[in-house]
């Protein structure tokens, strides 16, 4: 009964001073809103990355030249939308993989099934940009496996093949939004567009696909990696994609493959590779400490601001003690022990850190998703998340709260009554 008297009298002191109170636990509500979005959106990103690495499937090895990964190739989708005279970048048919130390001889001996029985599939991709009229669009070098391997489905006219590819074939496949953006309405097929100094021929449009961040085929032109290396005037591929025969041979398709490109390479020490061999596994590990380390980064850049608010509430509570002397003298006066004055200041402070952290858990929560919806991203707000914010809210309401509590509890009750 007389805690809950004494949690009262915390309350009515808090309720006395309503614009006051607001004012003290705004930094809390800014510091903790900041660290909910901050941790929502971290795990947003982490998860939709997760995603799209898996959509490359657990049997999927990534080769990379570098000993890291490497130059990734990527899709100027952006530019693609546009059509104003140099969007993009660079000039017509320009080469991304210069640095790079994979080459044709490399894709042939990892397609060897004597060197690597776990390997069902060997794809080589070489990235540049195309032009036609004023639009720049991605264009990717690739083997004629690619289509099949990717699952990706014809809409009109027909895939290139290998006799293309052994040819030097100056054919083209659209992707379908990349289609329309270059042809409008009109019949693509038989349409030429330009890669370097060559011109080819529009002979396919694949049907629409779901795209990631990785790659999207929808905005991608692909066209025979032997003609793409005269075009693009090199001989290097910017990665080379593999499959294992199943989850269980990934460790030894990655094994064989990194055996079978040190003898191509003529390297001993496996330490010195000029190549990387990533699997989905490693590529997740390595995004999810990324991510990690911003979103922790990033926590403790917004928790700076908590120390303010807790910093604040002290100040404020400090204050609170000065304006109350004469009460908390009669508190003792009339029997009120220092343990209940240290408790019913305590319960002032942790009482405003929370319900600041409380809002401050609401703010965050929308803030995340407003910016979500400007970065494309869903963010996840977890359990564990919100439980850390009331447990830091009422940490800092603890902390900052002991020594103006301790103040007001050492007063002496003959001194507090006679303070003006």
């Amino acid at each position: 009964m007389k805690h809950f008297t004494i949690i009262r009298q915390a309350l009515k002191a808090i309720i006395a001073n309503k614009g006051r109170s607001f004012l003290t636990i705004l930094g809390i509500v800014i510091g903790i809103g900041s660290v909910i979005a901050l941790m929502s959106l971290g795990s947003g990103v982490q998860s939709s990355i997760s995603d799209q690495i898996g959509q490359l499937g657990t049997t999927t090895l990534i080769v990379s030249p570098g000993s890291g990964f490497g130059p990734q190739s990527g899709n100027d989708n952006d530019a693609s939308a546009n059509k104003s005279a140099g969007i993009g970048g660079g000039h017509s048919g320009t080469d991304f993989s210069s640095g790079s130390t994979l080459t044709l001889t490399d894709l042939n001996n990892l397609q060897d099934k004597k060197k690597n029985p776990d390997v069902i599939s060997v794809i080589g991709n070489i990235t540049g940009s195309g032009i036609s009229g004023e639009l720049r669009f991605s264009a990717t070098g690739t083997t004629a496996n690619m289509f099949e391997v990717n699952k990706l489905k014809i809409d009109q006219g027909k895939l290139f093949t290998q006799s293309d590819v052994e040819a030097k074939n100056k054919v083209i496949v659209l992707g379908t939004e990349l289609s329309t953006n270059l042809f409008d309405k009109k019949n693509p097929l038989d349409q030429s567009v330009t890669i370097g100094a060559d011109t080819y021929q529009v002979i396919g449009v694949l049907a629409k696909t779901e795209g990631n961040n990785f790659s999207n085929p929808n905005l991608t032109a692909y066209l025979p990696y032997s003609t793409a290396f005269d075009s693009l005037q090199t001989e290097k591929f910017n990665t080379i994609s593999v499959r294992a025969s199943d989850d269980t041979h990934i460790d030894k398709a990655k094994d064989e493959i990194t055996v079978t490109l040190l003898a191509d390479h003529n390297i001993q020490d496996e330490k010195l590779a000029d190549f990387s061999v990533s699997t989905s596994a490693d590529l997740l590990t390595t995004v999810g400490n990324i991510t990690g380390i911003l979103t922790s980064l990033l926590s403790g850049i917004a928790a700076i601001s908590l120390l303010v608010g807790g910093i604040g509430i002290m100040n404020i509570m400090l204050v609170s003690v000065t304006e109350r002397t004469r009460e908390i003298g009669l508190r003792k006066a009339v029997g009120a022990k220092i343990s209940d004055i240290l408790i019913q200041f305590l319960v002032e402070a942790i009482f405003l850190t929370l319900t600041g952290g409380i809002i401050g858990i609401g703010l965050g929560y929308l803030l995340a998703r407003v910016a979500g919806q400007f970065i494309s991203i869903t963010p996840i707000t977890t359990s564990g998340s919100i439980w850390l914010a009331v447990g830091i809210s009422t940490l800092v309401g603890l902390i900052f709260g002991i020594y103006p509590a301790a103040k007001a509890a050492k007063l002496s009750p003959i001194d507090a009554l006679r303070y003006e």
